[in-house]
């Protein structure tokens, strides 16, 4: 066999399993250069609440807090999202999900940071909580975004569905979730498919 063939067949050995594994190997996060300042987010403790009003001048005048930003520090639009832009970068008004980000602050080390946060002042007004796809589709169901409470909705039909359920020995009806809680309805009469985030 080819001298060029050796490997063909054999376990080769990573050369840089042994750094990784006994955590020689270094990484960009393993670097500090010097006077990098540590950041912090103040998440929501709620679900579903309106703020009425996020204060931040004490965390802002505790020594070593470089910078604390809200909702009025964003420049431009204050949104993004995969399928569209309504997933606000800080909560202004409302929050949606316990871990919402209100805050951000910088501070000379950790520590500081996390004292900073624990300086800020935040008064909500809990809301109800919808945590299941079905109660979001109900009619009394609170609004979570001005467009309602589906994310993304697709019609797909194909061939004649009624002519085929017709024909069919068996139907089955299942509700299928996934590890993202989104949730896949197929629904009999009109033969439509719906998948909600």
């Amino acid at each position: 066999m080819s001298d060029q063939y050796r490997y063909i067949g054999e376990s080769t050995p990573r050369i840089d399993a042994w750094d990784k594994v006994t955590g020689k190997t270094k990484y960009p996060t393993d670097y500090y250069p010097v006077g990098l300042l540590r950041a912090r987010v103040l998440r929501s403790r709620y679900p579903h609440a309106k703020i009425l009003r996020i204060d931040i001048e004490k965390a802002r005048q505790l020594p070593g807090v470089e910078a604390v930003l809200t909702h009025k520090d964003v420049p431009g639009h204050n949104g993004f999202g995969i399928i569209g832009d309504n997933w606000p970068v800080l909560c202004s008004d409302r929050v949606r999900y316990r871990g919402d980000a209100l805050a951000l602050v910088a501070a000379v080390d950790e520590a500081t940071a996390e004292q900073a946060l624990a300086l800020i002042e935040v008064e909500y007004d809990p809301l109800p909580v919808i945590n299941t796809a079905e109660a979001a589709l109900r009619s009394d169901a609170p609004m979570l975004h001005r467009a309602g409470n589906i994310l993304y909705e697709n019609e797909l039909i194909n061939g004649v569905v009624g002519a085929g359920f017709e024909k069919s020995d068996k139907i089955l009806h299942r509700r299928y979730s996934t590890s993202i809680r989104s949730t896949l309805f197929w629904r009999r009469r009109g033969g439509w498919l719906s998948m909600m985030k």
